[in-house]
Formats: C-alpha cells, sequence, structure tokens
C-alpha cells in the first residue's frame, strides 16, 4: 500500500513541479528586419523618406502565464540599419550635372521595451502558434547624413545632424514555438514592427545657413527572427 502511495504523491509532485517550470520563460533571439514604406525609400521628393536599408535585430524576452492559453511578456529589442544616400546623390547629379557628389551617412538605431500578451493555439503535442502584440517606450536615434556638391565656382554642403527621440512603439505578428525537451523551446518569429517618435533638434546645415527642427520618422519593419528561450 506505501508502494502505490509513493507512486501516486511522486506523480502529482513531478506533475506540479513540470507545471510550474513552464510558468514562466525568458530567452534570446536574433534575425533580420527589412524597412517598409516610407522608411526605406530614398527618393528625393519624398520628406519623409528614410534610406533606411535591411538591418539587424536582437531581441532579449520574458513571459509569466496568465492563464492556459495567454501569455504577458516583456521584449527589449535593439535594431540598427545602414542607410543608402546613393540614389539621393544620383537624382541630385542628374539635376546638377556640373557638379560633383560626395556623400556619406550613419546608421539607425532603435531601442524598445515593449509589453504585450500572446495567445496559445496548439498544432501539436510540441508545436504550438502564438499570435502576440506588444506595445511601450521606444528610442530612436536618426543617422547623421552630409552631401558635398563642388563644381569650377562653388562648393556647397548638407549635413544633417544625428539626434535621439523618445516616442512609443509596437509590434504584432506570430511565434511559431517548438519544444525541446522540457526546459528549452525554439520559436521562429514573423513580426511588424515600429514606432510613433519626434526628435526634437535635428540641425540641418546648408554652409553657413541653419535650420532646426523636429524629425518624425515612420518607422515601420518587417521581422524574422530565430529564439531560444529556457523554460522554468
Amino acid at each position: 500500500m506505501k508502494k502505490y502511495i509513493f507512486i501516486i504523491v511522486f506523480h502529482i509532485t513531478t506533475t506540479v513541479v513540470f507545471a510550474q517550470e513552464s510558468n514562466y520563460y525568458f530567452g534570446i533571439s536574433y534575425g533580420k528586419s527589412f524597412p517598409l514604406v516610407d522608411f526605406k525609400d530614398d527618393a528625393i521628393n519624398n520628406s519623409n523618406a528614410g534610406f533606411a536599408e535591411s538591418g539587424n535585430k536582437l531581441d532579449l524576452y520574458a513571459g509569466s502565464a496568465l492563464s492556459e492559453k495567454l501569455n504577458l511578456t516583456l521584449t527589449f529589442r535593439y535594431q540598427k540599419f545602414d542607410t543608402d544616400v546613393t540614389t539621393l546623390v544620383k537624382e541630385l547629379e542628374t539635376i546638377n550635372k556640373a557638379a560633383n557628389f560626395v556623400s556619406s551617412s550613419d546608421v539607425w538605431k532603435t531601442y524598445s521595451l515593449l509589453t504585450g500578451i500572446e495567445y496559445k493555439i496548439n498544432l501539436g503535442r510540441k508545436f504550438s502558434l502564438y499570435p502576440r502584440i506588444g506595445l511601450g517606450p521606444m528610442l530612436v536615434s536618426n543617422p547623421q547624413m552630409s552631401i558635398t556638391a563642388t563644381n569650377e565656382n562653388t562648393n556647397t554642403e548638407v549635413n544633417r545632424s544625428s539626434e535621439t527621440g523618445l516616442g512609443l512603439g509596437y509590434e504584432f505578428g506570430i511565434g511559431l514555438k517548438r519544444d525541446l525537451g522540457n526546459y528549452f523551446c525554439l520559436m521562429p518569429t514573423f513580426t511588424f514592427s515600429g514606432g510613433f517618435v519626434t526628435i526634437s533638434g535635428v540641425d540641418t546645415t546648408i554652409d553657413n545657413g541653419r535650420i532646426t527642427s523636429n524629425y518624425k520618422p515612420k518607422i515601420i519593419t518587417f521581422n524574422l527572427g530565430l529564439s531560444l528561450a529556457y523554460k522554468f
């Protein structure tokens, strides 16, 4: 009788422990971010053009079970995007054929802290689909840009300063979780993210003339990531 009682108690104890181990998780994700719409545009006649190229993202995240199907999530995200003003320079060269243009540009950097929820949809014993959404503060640094135009008579230099602004960031998309034993899981993610940010005090200098203004970049990206998480 004692043997059966021990087996029952052991079974209940291990079941509770494994359930508790799955209540929380933390992990890391790395992947690619692709700028969309105005953020990637490089047209000379688009004042919202971001000149952003495909970049990278790094996520540190954690989650806690609110119910059997619903999780609370917290994600810190860093993104970096190179910029390319080559098309802008070519358009300027078309307009000013006598001038010789030299350009340089820095990178976009974004930092987000997103709180959200995700909903679990079971696809099998080890696979689950997680639609998700998140909101939180977003810090953005715009790239410094410089274009110098030289011809026989003049030397014109245009510079835009790099500044940092704070706003609201967001994310929505899906993750596909694949359990690796009792404690680890892999999760490819497919998400859209962006933000509503105002960057104050951006200086645009043309030779000796300077204009200071607020810049509202239209940031939106599509992100692909692969994460490894530990459950406890």
